[in-house]
């Protein structure tokens, strides 16, 4: 396609500004009405944010009771921002960010689309099914809303590149590196694993790139690629940081992570992922017009396959493999469905057109709200259940030795205790804190394969928060033995003393 055909075709295919904005906005006025609390793992990231502020960076624990784990802090700057936004403007300053980088991300969708497919209205719609989807239950408290952002500028970048063949485009890249080795540092390889398919596509081979499209520079692009990875060493842990994801996951048990499992049909992020792997295949089969290029092709894939992997790889798959996929239709002549339509859409029929979608987004907002509400009070009350318990803590007239599970651990840090573990599952495997297995050690506990009055005796413990579904096991057995005292009640928290 020459240069003035291209022109002439977006100006075919121009929509006004304020309909752009209009429609990109509307997954962020969804997001408004689905009621968020801040993500359990804010708290463990706000009380290392405090202790970065106030003592420097720690390389030993510095949260649970096991104080002499080795420790890598691979959040460190987003625990930092976490730090300073919430004692400073409190939970609205930290959901001000969330809404921020949505947003951003609403509009990077959209621009990495609209470089595809170079049509509007299929970037307009595509992306906002896309970020509508993302919201719930993706967009959480946590680096991750960092990492979308920071991944989904990079690809963006590499796409211009290959659009104009102009290097200019890849001498930001390096700088995302730094910011993403420190903000979340789990996920920094994944930039590096986004710049190899266009690194393949760029191969001068015409069994492995398009034919008839632009390639990149493969030389400009490898350079980069290296630049990335030499500067990934700039942050305060060295190659343990850059090196994290490959040493801290897959080396033991997470089932009881949800995200960490497999996507399957059982819950709606597995159906919502699968859907669209579908639409895409019988896309690429039926509709034949464009052959998928090498750079797409691999984004498309190797996303499906972390989301297969793990539910907390969906995003990605949303965010850049379907994205990827929309090459795919780019060839479709909006102008030939529009034409034949201008007769019957009627000034009428354009008014009821969009009575029909205020209802429609009045009707998703709606439901969004009270789908969360009653989620949002659930917590409320198990945090007000948690608080009440502190307050017994904070008047113990002995040092509190504590057992919480893995999901309330990282609140009673923020409440100033130590408890005997937290959410930052990989830091209990003795492979990363060089000490003991305790995180299967806790496993073997939940599993009912530890009696729990060793376990008790163990730490000796004077102090147990059980949850009475979560740590049903230690709850029934404790409610049995004499030696240790029921201290609070609620429906689903409670409080054991030893006497």
């Amino acid at each position: 396609m020459t240069e003035s055909q291209s022109s002439l075709r977006k100006e075919q295919f121009r929509i006004p500004l304020w309909c752009k904005i209009l429609i990109l906005a509307v997954p962020v006025i969804i997001s408004f009405f689905q009621l968020r609390l801040l993500d359990n793992d804010f708290y463990f990231l706000y009380s290392t944010g405090e202790y970065i502020v106030n003592h420097g960076f720690p390389h030993t624990d510095i949260l649970s009771m096991h104080s002499s784990m080795k420790l890598v802090v691979q959040q460190w700057l987003s625990s930092v921002i976490f730090y300073f936004s919430y004692h400073i403007f409190g939970e609205f300053g930290v959901m001000a960010i969330l809404y921020i980088c949505y947003t951003a991300i609403c509009i990077l969708t959209y621009r990495f689309i609209s470089l595809i497919t170079e049509n509007d209205l299929i970037s307009l719609i595509l992306s906002g099914l896309i970020n509508i989807l993302l919201f719930d239950p993706f967009m959480v408290t946590r680096p991750q809303m960092f990492t979308y952002l920071i991944l989904l500028t990079g690809v963006i970048l590499l796409e211009k590149h290959v659009k104009t063949n102009s290097i200019k485009y890849l001498f930001a890249l390096p700088v995302l590196s730094v910011l993403l080795v420190n903000l979340h540092a789990a996920m920094w390889p994944m930039l590096l694993v986004f710049m190899l398919p266009y690194l393949a596509g760029a191969v001068p081979l015409n069994a492995i790139s398009e034919k008839d499209g632009p390639s990149g520079n493969i030389l400009a692009i490898l350079a980069t690629m290296v630049a990335c990875a030499l500067v990934g060493i700039i942050n305060p842990y060295g190659t343990d940081n850059m090196l994290y994801l490959v040493t801290s996951y897959g080396k033991g048990s997470f089932e009881l992570i949800s995200e960490m499992g497999p996507a399957d049909l059982s819950n709606p992020e597995g159906i919502t992922f699968f859907a669209f792997f579908a639409i895409a295949v019988l896309t690429a089969v039926f509709y034949k017009k464009r052959k998928l290029s090498a750079r797409f092709f691999l984004l498309f894939a190797g996303t499906f396959v972390l989301g297969l992997k793990q539910i907390k790889g969906i995003p990605y798959f949303l965010l850049i493999g379907i994205p990827a996929s929309s090459y795919l239709i780019s060839g479709i002549d909006i102008r030939s469905i529009t034409g034949k339509l201008r007769g019957a859409v009627t000034k009428t029929f354009k008014v009821l057109l969009v009575i029909f979608l205020c209802c429609a987004l009045g009707y998703i907002c709606e439901a969004r709200f009270f789908q969360t509400y009653d989620i949002k009070q659930s917590k409320n009350e198990h945090y007000e259940h948690l608080d009440n318990i502190t307050g017994i803590l904070k008047n113990s007239s002995l040092p509190v030795v504590l057992y919480t599970n893995f999901n309330d651990g990282q609140y009673l840090e923020f409440k100033g205790f130590h408890p005997y573990i937290d959410g930052r599952a990989e830091v209990f495997y003795a492979d990363n804190n060089q000490e003991y297995d305790y995180f299967e050690e806790y496993l073997s506990l939940y599993n009912g394969g530890f009696f729990y009055r060793d376990f008790a005796d163990k730490y000796q413990f004077n102090y147990l928060i059980l949850d009475k579904n979560l740590d049903s096991y230690m709850y029934l057995s404790m409610l049995r033995d004499s030696d240790f005292e029921l201290a609070y009640d609620s429906d689903d928290v409670t409080l054991f003393i030893r006497k």
